[in-house]
């Protein structure tokens, strides 16, 4: 794979909470904004954005309390969700293309339904947005050894190496850079616990096929944190929603299989 120098990142204030982004294309260009995962950061995005640089203006900002930025109380979706509408609002990118990860693709779907106006085409990467109905299930899958506190995580080295390589189908084809960045990610996450409540307490199932925008759904077929089996799930509930399952692929597909998850996002957006 490719080795990538980290992205431009610039501060801004969002619903008064201080707000780390990271940046890459021409302001011109379309807007597509990125939202990460839980326990991670915009970082997890720099392949994607390195990608789609000739054609768009990516954003990417670090949700509160992971990366470089504040964390915020009460830590729910319908405030991150305020957020967001905040961040977006004033760096005048409406109405953009919206693109969430795991944590993010819920954050993502949850804003398309709150600010419609705003969001031209939804993009879901593996996203969590099934999870609160199977939370115990998920909670115990995604955090089997998890030692999470809300002032960050605490765990032996030892652990922290398998963890970051949990959700990858293969990790040792990946670049030792992707586990340096991850283990920062991990050292300056200090919410995931509240993440996991937000998720937990977000259920919009019923709400789903309100969703106007066109939505594609990308999801790896070995993905082993929240199952590719939502997908069928979802493409049914979403009314204009297309799906599609990226072989030798774990849970972080824009790293895993970057070539083609970035050509399946060109197609669908152009």
């Amino acid at each position: 794979m490719a080795v990538y120098p980290i992205l431009p990142r610039a501060r801004t204030e969002a619903l008064g909470i201080d707000t780390s982004y990271y940046f890459a294309g021409r302001p011109d260009k379309p807007a597509i904004v990125l939202l990460h995962g839980m326990s991670t950061s915009a970082d997890s995005f720099r392949e994607l954005m390195y990608q789609q640089a000739d054609s768009y203006y990516l954003i990417a900002p670090d949700i509160p309390g992971v990366g470089y930025r504040e964390n915020t109380d009460p830590y729910t979706m319908p405030h991150l969700i305020e957020w967001l509408a905040s961040f977006v609002h004033n760096q005048n990118l409406s109405p953009i293309q919206l693109l969430g990860h795991s944590f993010g693709g819920t954050l993502a779907a949850g804003y398309s339904l709150a600010y419609p106006e705003d969001v031209a085409d939804l993009l879901l990467l593996a996203p969590a947005l099934l999870v609160a109905n199977t939370y115990p299930l998920w909670l115990r899958q995604v955090g089997k050894s998890l030692r999470l506190v809300d002032a960050g995580v605490a765990a032996s080295r030892l652990w922290l190496e398998r963890q970051i390589k949990v959700p990858f189908y293969d990790p040792d084809l990946l670049d030792e850079s992707v586990w340096e960045r991850r283990r920062i990610d991990y050292s300056l996450s200090r919410a995931s616990a509240g993440a996991m409540n937000a998720v937990a307490f977000f259920d919009i199932r019923e709400q789903l096929s309100e969703i106007s925008q066109r939505t594609a759904i990308i999801w790896g077929r070995q993905d082993p944190v929240v199952t590719p089996k939502h997908a069928d799930v979802l493409v049914d509930k979403i009314p204009v929603a297309e799906k599609h399952v990226v072989d030798k692929c774990g849970h972080v597909p824009m790293i895993e299989q970057e070539e083609e998850v970035g050509s399946i996002i060109r197609g669908f957006l152009q």
